[in-house]
C-alpha cells in the first residue's frame, strides 16, 4: 500500500463572480508526495503537482441483477407513500428545472428494489488505473454510507487487455449537502466521498450522470453517460513542468502612521468637531483595485468620490457579505499583527471634554436622545368584545417620529470608500456605545444628571472569534462570619447568638451607607462583515440600600429583624413627620396568616417596648390615624392586601376601592387571573397581525399579548392611583390613609421568595391556602417588583429594604435580578435585558 502527504489549492473566485457557481467548489490543484509503504529503501519520495484537467465524457453500460430491497423499502416506506407522492401537486416554483431521464417528483416504478449485482462494461480507457469495467456487488452497509448504497468491484477475469482486475473500486452516492443540485453516483477508489475532501488524491474516477440504482434494472436505461474526472500530473513527456506554489505580495496594505485612537478622541473632544470625517480612524486599507471598489459599491447609489457603505440598513446584509469577502481577511490579519492604533481586548477610559471642579464629565451619558431615543408614551383604550378589555396604543405621530429617530441614530462603526485613492476607511465612535450602556443605568430610575456625570466610562475592541464564552464563576452567597459582633442591645429581652449578632452588624453597616455596590452595564456593537465588536462599559459605585437575610427555618431571622428595628428606634422616632407622611415605623410585609405570629415574636423579644400596629384587612387599617401610623415603631401587613376579598365571596375588593376613594383616582381593575409571560425585549422578523400571542412565531414570546396588556393596565391604574394619593394632604387625625401614602423607615419582606413566583405550574398543596395566584400578582404590584424607579414604588423606604427567606431562589439570573431590585433597587449587569417586564411591556 501507499502512504504520503497531500495538500490542495481551491479557488473561490467562481463563487463571487457575476454569475456565480452554486454548490460545492472543487480543488483546482494538488501537491502530492507518495511513498511505497512496503519498500525498505530509504529513498526520499518525490513530490508532484496535479492540476484538475478538463473532464471527458463517454458512456458505459450498467446492467443490474439479483434484486435486493432498496433503501426506501428498508426504512419502511410502502405503497401508500408512493401513492401520496404521485397525488401531490406541487407549486410550479417548487418543480426542479433540472433535465433528467428520471421523474424527480415521484418514486421510480421499481423503487422497492435495487440491484445486488452491477456489471459495467464499455470502458475502453487505456490506463489501467482508471478502467472501471467489472462486476460490482452490493455491500450490506446499513446507515453507515449515504442512502446505504455501496457496491464493490470483485476480482474478475479481464474482459480486455486494459482491464485491471486487482484494483478495488466502489460505487457510492455523493450527496449534495447544500442541496444546490442532485446527489451524484460516483465510481471511486475508496468507499467514502469524504476521502477526497480530506486530501486523499484522485479517489473519485468518474461521475454517473443522471443515474439511480433502479436504472440498472430497466433495460432502456442501461446505457449511462459518465463524466470522467481528470487530474494532469506535472510530468509530461519525461520533462518536469515549472510548476510551484507562489504567494504573491499583498496589494492591500494598512496605513501605519495613524495616531492612537485615544489621542484622536482627545483631539476631537478638544476641537468639538462632530463631523463624521473627524471620528476616530480605526484603520485605512490602501491599494484597492477598481474591480474591488466596484464590487464594494455595487449596491450603493452614491456617485461621489467618497461613499459610505450601508451596513445596517436595507442593503446592510449584502454589503456586509461583500465586505467580508473582499476586505475582512486583510483587516483581520493586520489586526492580529498589531497594526491597529489600539490593542485588541484592552480597556481604554473614554475621556470626553474637560471635567468640572467636582470631577464630573461634561456630557450626560445616557440622556442623549440622538443616540438613544425615548419610546413613545403608552395610552389605554377599552375594546368591547365578549367582555370589556383594554388595549395598549401609542400616538401615531409619536411612533412615526420615534421610528425615524431610530433610523437616524449614529452607528458605532462607519465604513467609507475613497475611490480616487483606492482606500477603505473604518472609523469608530466609542461615544455611541457609551450612551447605550449608560442609558440603561440612568433612565427610568429618577437618578438625575449628577449620577450620569459621575459614571465611569471605558471601551474596548475585540474580535468575536476570540471572545468565546463569558468567564463565569460560581455564585457564592457570602455569610457574615468575617463581620464583628454588634454591641448588645439593652432593650432586647433575649440575647442574640454570635452569628445573629454579626448579621445584625452587617445590616446596620449597610443602612449606615458604609457599603457600596458596583452597578455596571455594557453595550456591544458589532461591525458587520468584519467581526469586530466595540464594547462600552458604564459603571458607578452606589450605596447598597438593603439585602436578603437568608438562613434556615427557625434560625432566628425574625429575632435579628426585631433587633435591627430596636437598635435604630430612637433615630427612627426622630425622623417621623406627620406633615410629610414620614413614618418612623418599619413596615413588615408578611404572607397571609403570619401577621399575628410576628406580633407575638415582637412581644417575646421586646415586652411591648416597640409600638406595633397590625393590619390584617382594610377594616383594621381604617381604625388608625395618620398620626398613629407615623409614630408607630412597627406596622405589620399581609402582602396580598390589595387583592383582599371578603369571606362572603362577593367580588368587592375593599382595599383598592378604599385607595381609589382616598386618592380620588380612577377605578383599579382586579389583578388578572391568567398567567402572563415576559415579553421579548426586541422584535425581530415580521409581526403577524391578529395573532393572539403577538410576535411569538418569530421572537419566541410566551403566553398571550392580551394577558400581558391586562397585567400592564392593572399596574398602570394602580400606579396612577398612588401618584394621585401622594398629592393629597391628610390631617393628622385622618383615619384609614392607604399604606402607599407613607415613607417608611425601612421595609421588611418576610418569605420574600413568595412574591417572586406565581402559582402556575405549582401543585395546589404547595400553595398557601390564603395566598392564591391572583393575590400573588397583587403582592408583586404592592411591593413594586417590576418597578425600576424605587421612588415610584407603592412602598417607599428611607433607609433600606430587607428580605427574609430560607429559600432565596438563586437558581436563575432572573431570580437574582428580581431579588436585587426588590431590595432597594440595586442594579445588576444585564438586568435590562432579562428583566421581568411581564407587568409592564
Amino acid at each position: 500500500g501507499n502512504m504520503g502527504l497531500s495538500c490542495a489549492v481551491r479557488c473561490f473566485g467562481e463563487a463571487i463572480k457575476e454569475d456565480p457557481v452554486r454548490g460545492r467548489l472543487q480543488d483546482s490543484a494538488r501537491w502530492v508526495m507518495e511513498c511505497d509503504a512496503t519498500t525498505t529503501t530509504k529513498a526520499t519520495p518525490k513530490p508532484s503537482w496535479q492540476i484538475r484537467g478538463k473532464p471527458t465524457k463517454s458512456t458505459l453500460t450498467i446492467v443490474g441483477s439479483d434484486p435486493t430491497p432498496s433503501q426506501r423499502a428498508l426504512v419502511g416506506l410502502n405503497d401508500a407513500a408512493a401513492k401520496s407522492l404521485r397525488a401531490h401537486k406541487p407549486m410550479k416554483s417548487f418543480i426542479p428545472t433540472i433535465a433528467s431521464r428520471n421523474n424527480l417528483m415521484e418514486y421510480d416504478k421499481k423503487w422497492k428494489t435495487w440491484p445486488g449485482t452491477l456489471v459495467i462494461s464499455g470502458d475502453d480507457s487505456e490506463e489501467e488505473s482508471v478502467n472501471v469495467n467489472g462486476r460490482y456487488t452490493k455491500l450490506s452497509c446499513q446507515q453507515t454510507v449515504v442512502h446505504s448504497a455501496l457496491w464493490k468491484r470483485e476480482p474478475f477475469t479481464p474482459i480486455t487487455t486494459n482491464d485491471n482486475p486487482s484494483q478495488p473500486l466502489y460505487i457510492y452516492i455523493r450527496p449534495d449537502v447544500i442541496r444546490s443540485g442532485l446527489d451524484v453516483a460516483v465510481i471511486a477508489t475508496t468507499p467514502c466521498y469524504r476521502d477526497e475532501d480530506a486530501g486523499v488524491p484522485a479517489t473519485q474516477l468518474c461521475e454517473l450522470i443522471d443515474w439511480i440504482p433502479e436504472n440498472a434494472l430497466t433495460e432502456s436505461k442501461h446505457l449511462t453517460k459518465i463524466k470522467r474526472l481528470v487530474w494532469d500530473r506535472e510530468e509530461g513527456n519525461g520533462l518536469e513542468c515549472p510548476l510551484g506554489l507562489v504567494v504573491p505580495q499583498a496589494r492591500m496594505t494598512m496605513s501605519k502612521d495613524l495616531p492612537p485612537v485615544t489621542d484622536q478622541l482627545a483631539k476631537i473632544c478638544t476641537e468639538q468637531t462632530p463631523n463624521t470625517s473627524e471620528l476616530a480612524v480605526l484603520c485605512e486599507l490602501n491599494g484597492l483595485t477598481p474591480p474591488v471598489l466596484q464590487s464594494l459599491l455595487q449596491y450603493e447609489s452614491n456617485d461621489s468620490n467618497t461613499s459610505k457603505i450601508d451596513l445596517v440598513g436595507r442593503l446592510g446584509t449584502r454589503n456586509a457579505k461583500r465586505l467580508s469577502i473582499l476586505a475582512a481577511p486583510t483587516l483581520l490579519k493586520m489586526a492580529a499583527q498589531g497594526q491597529l492604533p489600539l490593542s485588541l481586548s484592552q480597556w481604554y477610559p473614554l475621556q470626553e471634554g474637560e471635567k468640572d471642579t467636582k470631577g464630573r464629565n461634561g456630557p450626560n451619558y445616557g440622556f442623549c436622545e440622538d443616540n438613544v431615543p425615548s419610546r413613545p408614551k403608552e395610552t389605554w383604550v377599552k375594546v368591547t368584545g365578549r367582555k370589556v378589555q383594554v388595549e395598549r396604543v401609542y400616538d401615531a405621530e409619536e411612533s412615526k417620529d420615534y421610528y425615524h429617530s431610530l433610523l437616524r441614530r449614529p452607528t458605532a462603526f462607519e465604513v467609507t470608500v475613497d475611490q480616487p485613492n483606492g482606500k477603505l476607511i473604518v472609523r469608530m465612535n466609542p461615544s455611541v456605545a457609551a450612551h447605550h450602556a449608560a442609558a440603561i443605568l440612568v433612565r427610568g430610575r429618577s437618578i438625575g444628571t449628577s449620577y450620569a456625570q459621575t459614571l465611569s466610562i471605558d471601551y474596548n475592541l475585540s474580535e468575536l472569534s476570540s471572545m468565546g464564552e463569558p468567564d463565569t464563576r460560581e455564585f457564592h452567597v457570602p455569610n457574615s462570619d468575617a463581620h464583628p459582633l454588634h454591641p448588645p442591645i439593652p432593650d432586647l429581652e433575649l440575647p442574640l447568638y454570635q452569628r445573629q449578632s454579626r448579621a445584625l452588624a452587617r445590616m446596620r453597616s449597610i443602612e449606615g451607607g458604609e457599603v457600596d455596590f458596583p452597578e455596571e452595564e455594557r453595550s456591544e456593537h458589532v461591525l458587520p462583515g468584519i467581526g469586530w465588536c466595540l464594547i462600552a462599559r458604564a459603571s458607578q459605585k452606589s450605596r447598597l440600600r438593603g439585602g436578603v437575610l437568608g438562613d434556615a427555618i427557625g434560625s432566628g431571622k425574625t429575632a435579628v429583624t426585631i433587633a435591627l428595628i430596636l437598635a435604630g428606634v430612637v433615630k427612627a422616632r426622630e425622623n417621623a413627620s406627620v406633615e410629610t407622611g414620614r413614618s418612623g415605623a418599619t413596615l413588615v410585609v408578611v404572607p397571609p396568616g403570619l401577621v399575628q405570629q410576628w406580633d407575638d415574636e415582637r412581644k417575646k423579644f421586646t415586652k411591648n417596648k416597640l409600638k406595633c400596629i397590625t393590619i390584617d384587612c382594610t377594616n383594621s387599617l381604617k381604625k388608625y390615624s395618620v398620626d398613629e401610623i407615623c409614630k408607630a415603631d412597627m406596622v405589620i401587613v399581609p402582602a396580598g392586601i390589595i387583592e383582599e376579598r371578603p369571606k362572603s365571596g362577593n367580588k368587592t375588593r375593599p382595599y383598592t376601592e378604599h385607595l381609589v376613594k382616598k386618592a380620588k383616582a380612577n377605578k383599579i381593575p382586579p389583578a388578572p387571573t391568567g398567567f402572563s409571560q415576559r415579553e421579548a425585549p426586541t422584535i425581530e422578523g415580521t409581526w403577524v397581525r391578529n395573532m393572539a400571542s403577538g410576535p411569538e412565531i418569530y421572537v419566541g414570546n410566551n403566553g398571550k399579548q392580551r394577558t400581558r396588556d391586562e397585567q400592564a393596565y392593572y399596574g398602570n391604574c394602580y400606579s396612577q392611583a398612588i401618584t394621585q394619593l401622594r398629592t393629597q394632604k391628610f390631617d393628622a387625625k385622618e383615619r384609614g390613609v392607604p399604606l402607599e401614602y407613607f415613607t417608611w423607615e425601612r421595609i421588611v419582606i418576610d418569605e420574600c421568595h413568595e412574591t417572586l413566583v406565581t402559582a402556575t405550574g405549582m401543585k395546589q398543596t404547595e400553595i398557601a391556602g390564603d395566598f392564591k395566584a391572583q393575590a400573588r400578582r397583587g403582592a408583586r404590584e404592592f411591593l413594586g417588583v417590576a418597578q425600576f424607579d424605587i421612588r415610584k414604588r407603592p412602598l417607599v423606604a428611607a433607609t433600606g429594604v430587607w428580605g427574609l427567606t430560607g429559600t432565596p431562589l438563586l437558581e436563575t439570573e432572573a431570580r437574582v435580578t428580581e431579588l436585587a431590585n426588590l431590595m432597594g433597587g440595586t442594579y445588576l449587569t444585564g438586568a435590562a435585558h432579562h428583566w421581568r417586564k411581564e407587568e409592564r411591556e
